[in-house]
């Protein structure tokens, strides 16, 4: 486990307990009773007591049911974040991890999302209460700071941009026809309606085709899609380049949070499949299953898959070697929290062919196994704050090349 240990001479974690049901405080009571180094400084049923309860007690980390009365957690989260932000974990009967409503909470500034179905998984309960206890060790080594709240929360898809009618004509027949256009299909066809040929349509504005002036490698696992939603919304498909991003999460966390990244996002975010080709202006997301290198073909850069088996280093050394050995400065490979290992010998090979580097800040990260372990086996002492990996990616993009600063700005 990575949670610190329990003996005497450990830490005390302070946590304050919000939930309107009795049963569920008194349940995580009981967890907590185990361990003598987390005490529960404080219990509030709603918000608003929430709100005074966190000023009276000063607690480490707060766990926050989301549907209470008067003030329901979401509003209460929100206010945490502007005027006293602790380190929150986020609690839910009615919202399943791995979907918006959950990526809403870590977006608003939680570190984690439990659902409460655990507790009715008995013959899974010990595992569950241990993960509990985990998380709230992790959230207390948290470092987090005051931030605005984001605006609205969006749809669990994106929402449909407005189509449009274009026409058209054939080239094998020239017979001419009305088509709809779909402005979030990065490529369109049609058929013509003569002579059966397929006609290729030009995609929109959005997603016009950008030169790849530089690319940006981010990997990381668990805790950094909160990482990622401090970053990715910030970016603008006029940069230029692309952003490649790994995550050591569930397969099914990773495709839904793609979707939900791209509906607040400027740029467009892929969830990426064997033989895409990486276009400049897009965010392509891998998971960790998702073995694949960025090969050139024919004028594009397309992923290709790998055998698991025949290589050596994980999915987010592989991305960071392929790109670092093709684009050399005009590459950057940027670590992010994670409770894996992986990116150190892909970093390496950034750094030989002169590309840029970064490491979030380990106090920075809800799990800091991935960034101790590559600030240690690259002998690093530089890290960056969640805010200056924003700015680094925003620079070395709109210049097209590594600044040479390996240091926080």
């Amino acid at each position: 486990m990575e949670f610190e240990d329990t003996s005497a001479g450990a830490r005390k974690v302070a946590v304050l307990v919000v939930d309107d049901s009795l049963v569920f405080r008194r349940f995580i009571g009981s967890i907590f009773a185990e361990f003598k180094n987390i005490q529960i400084v404080g219990e509030a049923q709603d918000g608003i007591e929430a709100l005074a309860m966190t000023l009276k007690t000063s607690p480490d980390v707060i766990l926050l049911d989301m549907e209470m009365p008067l003030m329901d957690g979401m509003t209460a989260l929100q206010h945490l974040m502007i005027h006293r932000p602790i380190p929150t974990i986020m609690f839910s009967s009615l919202t399943k991890e791995g979907t918006a409503r959950c990526f809403d909470t870590l977006k608003n500034g939680a570190v984690d999302f439990v659902s409460k179905d655990f507790i009715f998984q008995k013959e899974h309960l010990a595992e569950h209460k241990k993960e509990l206890i985990e998380k709230v060790y992790k959230a207390a080594a948290l470092k987090i700071i005051a931030r605005d709240p984001i605006s609205s929360t969006p749809a669990i898809a994106p929402a449909v941009p407005e189509v449009k009618q274009r026409v058209v004509f054939c080239e094998e027949c020239g017979s001419r026809q009305s088509v709809t256009i779909d402005p979030r299909q990065l490529t369109q066809t049609t058929q013509c309606k003569q002579c059966g040929d397929t006609i290729e349509i030009g995609i929109s504005a959005k997603e016009k085709y950008r030169r790849n002036s530089f690319i940006s490698v981010l990997g990381g696992g668990k805790g950094c899609f909160s990482n990622l939603l401090n970053i990715i919304p910030q970016m603008q498909p006029e940069m230029g380049g692309a952003i490649l991003v790994v995550i050591h999460e569930k397969v099914a966390f990773v495709d839904s949070f793609t979707q939900y990244l791209n509906a607040i996002s400027s740029m467009n975010v892929v969830r990426v499949r064997e033989g895409l080709n990486i276009q400049g202006g897009n965010c392509y997301v891998f998971s960790g299953e998702d073995y694949m290198s960025i090969k050139p073909y024919s004028a594009q850069l397309t992923l290709q898959r790998l055998d698991k088996a025949s290589v050596k280093g994980g999915p987010i050394d592989i991305v960071m070697a392929s790109v670092g050995t093709l684009f050399k400065k005009k590459a950057s490979a940027i670590i992010l929290s994670g409770d894996v290992i992986d990116g150190d010998k892909g970093m390496a090979i950034m750094l030989k062919y002169g590309g840029g580097f970064g490491v979030l800040d380990p106090r920075e990260c809800y799990c800091k196994k991935l960034s101790q372990h590559v600030l240690s086996r690259l002998d690093l002492n530089q890290t960056l704050t969640l805010a200056a990996v924003s700015e680094r990616i925003k620079k070395n993009h709109y210049e097209g090349k590594y600044d040479g600063v390996a240091g926080d700005l």
